[in-house]
């Protein structure tokens, strides 16, 4: 029963995602600018940005009991090419209860650093889809003694709105971890400077 309990949430949680998703592209398809070709975005022209977002993150350790949290990530990245940048993020990814055997703590606190390469593609004049892979390296401290590592590559994806200069970008987001399942749901906000912009 429990498992299907877990299950159950995160059908939910994804499908609610999904919803997300569609709102988002069918909200910003109505507000696009005045010329006719998708390819005339200022999304993803040059430039450095700053961002924020709140996360939510599932993680299923090995050999204990699966939760889920909420956190926030503060990040700043370089558009270098018109669809292609890096960046890096910091990541709160919140408090978690593991549970089972093995000296393993409750209220666990992760956190650590992500950094990467992205890229998207405009499917109308202010959506796009994105993509990223990278590093990150997390801390799990309270499980067990001192705190534990988890290292790994990450991949995500999702898509990106434009309204003025703000970008709201929604991705989800698995790290390839040794240790446990982590997978997770990011809503960031982003602002373009004109630094490099062109």
């Amino acid at each position: 029963a429990p498992n299907l309990e877990i299950c159950s949430m995160k059908a939910t949680v994804f499908l609610v995602a999904l919803l997300a998703f569609s709102a988002q592209a069918a909200f910003a398809s109505g507000h696009t600018g005045s010329s006719s070709d998708p390819l005339d975005t200022r999304i993803y022209k040059n430039g450095l940005w700053f961002g924020a977002g709140v996360n939510w993150t599932d993680i299923d350790p090995d050999g204990g009991e699966d939760d889920n949290a909420f956190g926030g990530n503060v990040r700043v990245g370089w558009q270098f090419l018109n669809y292609f940048g890096v960046n890096a993020a910091y990541k709160n990814l919140g408090g978690y209860d593991f549970g089972g055997p093995g000296g393993v703590g409750d209220n666990a606190d992760v956190n650590g650093f992500t950094v990467g390469a992205n890229a998207g593609y405009p499917i109308t004049q202010r959506v796009g889809i994105i993509g990223g892979i990278g590093y990150f390296d997390f801390d799990i401290d309270g499980v067990g003694p001192g705190s534990n590592d988890e290292n790994g590559l990450y991949l995500s994806g999702g898509i990106a709105t434009q309204i003025g200069r703000i970008i709201i970008q929604p991705e989800l987001v698995w790290y390839d971890a040794d240790d446990a399942d982590i997978y997770g749901f990011e809503v960031n906000f982003f602002w373009k400077t004109e630094i490099g912009n062109n």
